[in-house]
């Protein structure tokens, strides 16, 4: 070092300094691919979503103008996930088979219309069988409505009394679901349970190109999750982050214990209109 001269010392260290920066980023790069899971999901669970708002704005001659602002709101993702599951509680009943007293647990039920429609796994359901969903506030009785062998879906009716209106969840779009998207899972026998994950597989089926307006589509048959399957009920909720039911456990076997049924069917259930009164 004595022997360099002041230019000398100066270019050995930027090269000292590049070197360090260098084996910073790789050393920093190999921390992150160890980490465990709960760390790298804090670091990537922010949102960035940007919001215009209009505003008046008065010149020195008192002219009213218009303009635009843009702001870049910072989210956690965190705080969607609650408000999602915020939102959807009120949607969600816990269906019992009732004989006499006693009561027993068959399943999830979702309230697809705000005139107490709720939408249940099928294999849960028995024509001639009484039942009751069970809410926060108390019991009401459950009406068998929509039953049909080879399809998925049950329906049954919660009677109302005047102009009673109950919470309809909000069906999203599941042709729009990626992989790799976050997802949440509603369920719970005794009260609400809990549990995120991502979509991991979409299993779907091309259909070959015909006459038919269908052919040439890309049908989307189940949403598979790396969710715990202990958490999840027959008839469970699956979220997005806006709070839009894309899945419903239902109709599956237990070799696919966290697949899901694409909200879009229930879509097309709906619209047939075979449970409308």
């Amino acid at each position: 070092m004595q022997d360099l001269n002041s230019q000398q010392i100066v270019l050995l260290t930027l090269l000292v300094s590049f070197v360090t920066s260098i084996a910073t980023g790789i050393t920093t790069v190999s921390l992150l691919e160890k980490a465990p899971e709960p760390i790298t999901q804090t670091i990537n669970r922010i949102v960035e979503k940007t919001v215009e708002r209009v505003v008046e704005v008065k010149d020195e001659n008192n002219n009213v103008t218009v303009e635009k602002v843009v702001e870049t709101v910072v989210i956690n993702a965190e705080d969607l996930m609650v408000e999602a599951v915020s939102k959807n509680s009120d949607s969600l009943v816990r269906i019992f088979s009732k004989v006499g007293d006693l009561k027993v647990f068959v399943g999830i039920g979702i309230i697809i219309t705000s005139d107490g429609h709720v939408l249940a796994d099928a294999r849960n359901i028995i024509s001639g069988n009484n039942y009751v969903a069970q809410f926060v506030s108390g019991e009401r009785d459950l009406s068998i409505s929509f039953r049909e062998p080879n399809n998925p879906f049950a329906v049954l009716k919660i009677p109302t009394e005047g102009l009673v209106k109950f919470s309809a969840v909000n069906v999203g779009d599941s042709q729009s679901v990626r992989l790799g998207q976050s997802v949440i899972s509603l369920a719970g026998q005794s009260n609400n349970v809990v549990s995120t994950g991502i979509v991991s597989a979409l299993d779907k089926t091309d259909l070959p190109p015909g006459e038919s307006e269908s052919s040439g589509k890309t049908i989307l048959n189940s949403i598979d999750t790396n969710l715990d399957p202990t958490k999840i009920n027959n008839g469970a909720m699956l979220l997005n982050l806006k709070g839009e039911l894309i899945g419903i456990r239902i109709g599956f076997d237990q070799t696919k214990p966290n697949s899901f049924l694409p909200s879009q069917n229930i879509k097309d259930f709906v619209s047939s209109g075979v449970f409308r009164n």
